[in-house]
């Protein structure tokens, strides 16, 4: 360039100006996070834009869930702004070195006690992250378990972590009820009917019960058909108010809409309530335990011990879950008449002597009581297997049963003909 070349445009001082303003290799990852931040930043006010505009030309039926959509839409925003880079395994392994560490000075439940020893021996307790299905047929005792898991959580939680209960198909008042009743060992008909008839002994562990309820760091949701949006809305709020979170009870996922109008049908919605309750349980790093109902099938096989394919509605639900289990008792189909099935006289007479035998090894720990196996169908980071559990059904309660319990139990069942079951 000719001196008057070179002043036409800037001059020498423009040319240093522009070499020292030149955006340097090693600082581009600075500029490309401000041009992604930028372009989040504009996707956020768009989506802001939107929710007013809906605001101003449609009309708003439910305020609650208005707010909730917007809440969502929203955070799906933000959540870019978080997303990590790649991490090197080295980095990940050091970190699983230190946790091994610690979890080899502590007991062997790494995660959340579920208050049952063998369900612990097998999962470990219930990882942060994961979400884990029970299932069952109506009345099979799912809810009962729940809370009694929920309970366990809550007492035996070093830390004091705080359990949340969305309980859709009971009202918190009923919910904590049984809690008390559990807690207590005293009948909820007994209960129902005030502590001004109990026997001295029952209304002394009804009021203690009372206190071990209250003292339990346990928070109810209990609005009927609640959406989807609405339980991840308020989970974060609570995991955020509080700065910490146990465990979530959701009762149950057959009940959960996602609210949205273009939805082919329950199967499709069912998929996308267990993706994201999945999706939820990562993001907050918390267990979520979703009680979910099996379909008719399991009632037309002549083994009527559930399998993975008895979960109603949707096959996400299988694929979703990191733990599946499966509850069933024998005494079920008792209670609702139904005969005992089998291929044979023999095998039917067979079937009825063990039952027998069973019933009386049950009377010997009181009245009203059954038996209940709890099946880990899958188990994404771990072992499978069956574990049993005594079922008080007048206050809800499943207990661990003693190793004489369990010896008296496989003598009594050595010859019984099962039906092979396939997963």
């Amino acid at each position: 360039l000719n001196t008057k070349e070179l002043d036409n445009i800037g001059g020498v001082d423009y040319l240093m100006e522009l070499t020292q303003n030149v955006v340097s290799l090693s600082n581009m990852d600075f500029y490309v996070r401000i041009l992604k931040d930028h372009r989040i930043l504009r996707e956020l006010l768009i989506t802001m834009d939107s929710v007013r505009k809906e605001y101003d030309e449609e009309e708003i039926d439910d305020i609650t869930d208005f707010i909730a959509r917007a809440d969502s839409k929203i955070h799906e925003i933000t959540q870019k702004r978080r997303i990590s880079n790649f991490v090197k395994a080295e980095e990940i392994a050091n970190i699983v070195e230190q946790e091994l560490k610690i979890y080899s000075s502590q007991r062997k439940v790494t995660g959340i006690d579920t208050g049952y020893e063998k369900l612990n021996e097998i999962t470990h307790g219930f990882q942060p992250g994961e979400m884990i299905i029970l299932a069952a047929r109506p009345s099979m005792g799912k809810t009962a378990l729940a809370l009694n898991i929920a309970m366990h959580a809550a007492r035996r939680s070093d830390n004091d972590l705080p359990i949340a209960i969305f309980s859709l198909e009971m009202p918190a008042n009923a919910l904590v009820k049984r809690l008390i009743s559990t807690d207590a060992g005293v009948s909820i008909d007994q209960i129902q009917t005030g502590t001004q008839f109990l026997a001295p002994r029952d209304k002394a562990s009804v009021g203690q019960a009372i206190k071990n309820v209250g003292n339990a760091n346990i928070y109810i949701d209990e609005t009927a058909g609640i959406k989807l949006i609405d339980i991840i809305a308020k989970s974060r709020q609570l995991k955020g108010r509080l700065g910490k979170l146990g465990l979530i009870v959701v009762d149950y996922i057959g009940l959960i809409t996602t609210g949205e109008k273009k939805i082919e049908n329950r199967q499709v919605e069912v998929s996308n309530i267990s993706r994201q309750l999945k999706e939820l349980a990562r993001e907050l790093k918390v267990p979520i335990l979703v009680v979910s109902q099996l379909s008719r099938e399991v009632e037309r096989r002549e083994n009527r011990r559930p399998i993975l394919s008895d979960l109603r509605e949707s096959g996400s639900i299988e694929q979703d879950a990191d733990v599946v289990l499966l509850l069933y008792r024998d005494d079920y189909y008792k209670d609702f008449g139904n005969t005992i099935k089998a291929r044979s006289n023999i095998e039917k007479q067979k079937k009825e002597e063990i039952a027998k035998k069973q019933q009386t090894l049950l009377s010997q720990i009181g009245e009203n009581v059954g038996l209940a196996e709890l099946r880990i169908a899958k188990n994404r980071n771990g072992k499978t297997g069956v574990i049993n559990l005594i079922f008080f059904a007048s206050y809800g309660r499943f207990d661990t049963p003693d190793d004489d319990f369990e010896k008296k139990l496989r003598d009594i069942r050595k010859d019984e003909p099962l039906s092979e079951i396939e997963d």
